[in-house]
């Protein structure tokens, strides 16, 4: 069979769905396990109900038993799946902690914990599976996914992601044969399947970027630890600094506040209820039922902002969010890109996305919509690094908390939706010199996030470097 012969003109999916669904059949007829990368709001979840509609489709015409397991790595990923299937008319069953499992429907929906679990091994047999969809498959390196491959070797594999990248800046050659790649989050927005944005964010150096510097302890996947983040970023003054560019940017807007931990979120609440601000806490031990409410609220515009811990990262769908504010500094690019994403989903009567990196990830990672290598992070070559800004060389000492009202480290418009990057022609400043020696020297900035910060062309950058090197 050509499995390119499967894919179907489907007249629901939006031209570059329809591009990527060819592609990825096509791609099944050269390999087994194809990674698709498409930014954050653009659709993956459509784009594999489609895929799964055509083999279904391609089964009942062939007369195949045709069964197809859909993995997910968080319950509420598998709720967000399993609604979709609903809305396109796809039964199934759904194999995770908690639910009520029929298999009868050749169609299911699993946790990967729980699939790969001993206690599953004859019901995870008796399957039979053809085809596997991950979401979310940056993750597919850890070991349950692995032994997720193991138990089916003969079934046709596809990941979706959009942020094919590792912190360890290792590949997915040894999941997947190959990647296919979308277009950039620049060409989305372009084509308005994606919102515009303008980024405010923290000076270089602010205390808080000092801070955020200073920290030295790292968990084992090499991002911040909490109680590091907690210690340094959890405190009197940087909360006010987070409510003052509130009050100045996005008061009276809808959005999500992602925090450190459970205590930041409770703390935030705290300090933007006393602002007279409808806020609400949500993460993975609220209730479900609880969770649902507070969103549902949050869509009617009843609550003015979810602050939470990581769970909106992946897998929420809200398109009228009209900004999202940056509380948690992170190593994770993933994260960083998922959580600004949430933001960047357009819908009527939202010209622009306003983003408030309180905490300078931008300095590490770039602008949402700066071009990445993909294809280098697939193959564990990648350019996109979390370098530590000089952080733990010189520590800094313990601060007494001071009134941090007003701000004394302004937020600055890193970037609106009204100009370009890389048609600024102005001058270079002896200043702005300095700093971008600086930059490039001592904190080992690379020339994309450069490029971000002084607002110009790679091609400047770079010549403006040279210029600065061959004077030394």
């Amino acid at each position: 069979m050509n499995y390119k012969d499967i894919s179907r003109i489907d007249n629901s999916l939006r031209p570059y769905q329809q591009q990527a669904k060819e592609a990825i059949f096509l791609a099944w007829d050269e390999c087994d396990a194809v990674m698709f990368q498409m930014p954050t709001g653009t659709g993956k979840t459509r784009l594999f109900s489609s895929i799964i509609s055509d083999i279904k489709t391609w089964g009942v015409q062939n007369d195949e038993d045709v069964k197809i397991l859909i993995i997910a790595h968080r319950i509420e990923l598998i709720d967000q799946i399993s609604e979709n299937l609903e809305r396109y008319k796809v039964s199934h069953g759904i194999i995770a902690g908690g639910k009520q499992r029929d298999l009868r429907y050749p169609v299911q929906v699993a946790s990967v914990q729980t699939i790969t679990h001993r206690n599953n091994l004859d019901v995870a047999g008796d399957l039979n599976v053809n085809y596997i969809i991950v979401d979310e498959a940056h993750h597919c390196v850890a070991n349950s996914y692995k032994k997720l491959w193991d138990m089916y070797p003969n079934a046709k594999k596809l990941g979706v992601t959009a942020t094919p990248w590792r912190m360890n800046n290792g590949g997915f050659e040894r999941v997947f044969d190959r990647i296919i790649i979308s277009q950039s989050i620049q060409s989305f927005i372009d084509a308005g399947w994606l919102a515009p944005y303008d980024y405010y964010s923290i000076s270089i150096n602010s205390e808080i970027q000092k801070e955020i510097n200073s920290i030295t302890e790292f968990d084992v996947e090499g991002d911040y630890k909490i109680s590091a983040l907690e210690k340094k970023i959890d405190t009197t003054r940087i909360r006010a600094q987070l409510l003052d560019s509130y009050l100045k940017y996005a008061k009276g807007k809808k959005g999500i506040i992602y925090s450190i931990s459970r205590k930041h979120s409770d703390h935030i609440c705290q300090e933007y209820r006393e602002a007279g601000i409808n806020i609400v806490r949500i993460d993975s031990k609220t209730p479900k039922d609880e969770r649902k409410l507070y969103v549902d609220r949050f869509k009617k515009g009843l609550i003015d902002i979810i602050v939470n811990v990581d769970i909106f990262s992946e897998g929420f769908d809200c398109p009228d969010i009209e900004f999202i504010q940056l509380a948690r500094p992170t190593k994770s690019l993933v994260k960083y890109l998922q959580q600004v994403g949430r933001g960047l989903r357009p819908t009527a009567g939202k010209s622009i996305c306003l983003i408030l990196d309180n905490v300078g990830l931008h300095f590490q990672f770039g602008l949402p919509n700066s071009e990445r290598d993909w294809e280098k992070c697939f193959k564990g070559d990648s350019h996109i690094t979390t370098r530590r800004s000089g952080s733990g060389q010189s520590p800094m000492g313990v601060q007494k908390e001071r009134n941090f009202s007003e701000g004394t480290d302004e937020m600055q418009l890193i970037v609106g939706s009204h100009r370009e990057i890389g048609k600024n022609n102005n001058q270079w400043s002896e200043k702005d010199l300095e700093l971008l020696k600086t930059l490039y020297e001592e904190k080992q900035c690379s020339v994309e996030v450069l490029a971000t910060i002084f607002k110009r062309s790679d091609e400047e950058i770079n010549s403006k470097l040279s210029e600065i090197i061959s004077k030394q």
